[in-house]
């Protein structure tokens, strides 16, 4: 049998799966307005054509259809009848490649650039142990020849002098090397402040972030998550109930904003801190979480 439209071709798979709206809904955690406009091919009843992708793509694994297939037809790079037929668009896509690829491509360089940063870091430590070490040997060291030479001095009135000069100064490069080490160990930590949120979207300030900014997302259910910078996304990924995923965010990333599909469906950490997205209890509708990063010194 061949179908017209996209939303045909999926009406007719849920109900030779004898799914009805009501379950589809459950297994998508898709409002049942918006199932039941893309069955009659009225997508303008969607969010957006973001949203029309991601939908389409989450009720067609549900009825056993090929949503990228369908993606596409709706993008208008295929036809809806299988045929290998490729149409051409006057304009290209802001993303290129599948999200996994996409995804894969931008994880494999950044573990090399995640771990630059940490070498530096530490052999900057380790020259400034060195150094202090060092000065502390100095210190130790100078301490019997003072002593020894003030031992021989038979003058009265002298010795006593050059002994309390003696720990004067050792008193005093201890307090320095103590006041460095003190310096050198502490850090500012990273803050994450919420700001306003209108229900559908969160801005949320983050401040004396390390570089690179990686966010972990964990789903309590299925749930759709997409990130993007500079309006292009740099990572887009639907996870099952309990799975974990994480992304790390450009170096040069001032800006980021989380769209996630469900909003009570999943939590959202950056660097390990958990960020604050009011999602509320039962939230199945989409929130956007706008992050400001500024970077530690």
């Amino acid at each position: 049998m061949a179908f017209e439209t996209i939303g045909e071709k999926l009406r007719q798979a849920r109900l030779n799966k004898k799914i009805s709206l009501d379950e589809l809904q459950q297994i998508t955690k898709i409002q049942k307005r918006y199932l039941e406009a893309i069955d009659n091919d009225d997508f303008d009843q969607l969010p957006g054509k973001y949203y029309v992708r991601a939908f389409i793509r989450q009720y067609a694994e549900a009825v056993g259809e090929d949503g990228d297939h369908l993606v596409d037809v709706f993008d208008g790079k295929r036809k809806l009848t299988d045929d290998g037929a490729i149409v051409d668009r006057p304009e290209p896509e802001t993303v290129n490649g599948s999200r996994k690829a996409l995804h894969q491509e931008e994880a494999h360089p950044s573990k090399f650039w995640t771990s630059l940063p940490v070498i530096l870091l530490g052999l900057v430590a380790l020259a400034i142990v060195v150094v202090v070490g060092y000065m502390t040997w100095q210190d130790r060291q100078s301490d019997p020849i003072i002593g020894d030479t003030a031992s021989s001095l038979k003058v009265e009135g002298t010795v006593e002098q050059t002994s309390s000069s003696a720990k004067e100064s050792s008193t005093a490069a201890s307090s320095t090397v103590e006041s460095v080490t003190e310096s050198t160990t502490e850090e500012k930590k990273m803050a994450i402040a919420p700001g306003e949120d209108t229900g559908s979207a969160i801005s949320v300030n983050i401040t004396e972030a390390k570089k690179p900014v990686t966010l972990e997302f964990t789903a309590k259910d299925r749930v759709w998550i997409g990130v993007q910078v500079d309006n292009a996304y740099v990572y887009q990924a639907t996870l099952a109930a309990n799975e974990t995923q994480s992304t790390p965010l450009p170096e040069t990333a001032t800006n980021a904003v989380i769209t996630i599909g469900a909003a009570s469906n999943a939590t959202v950490k950056a660097n390990g801190e958990e960020i604050p997205v009011n999602a509320g209890e039962n939230n199945l509708s989409p929130k956007n979480v706008s992050l400001a990063l500024q970077y530690a010194e």
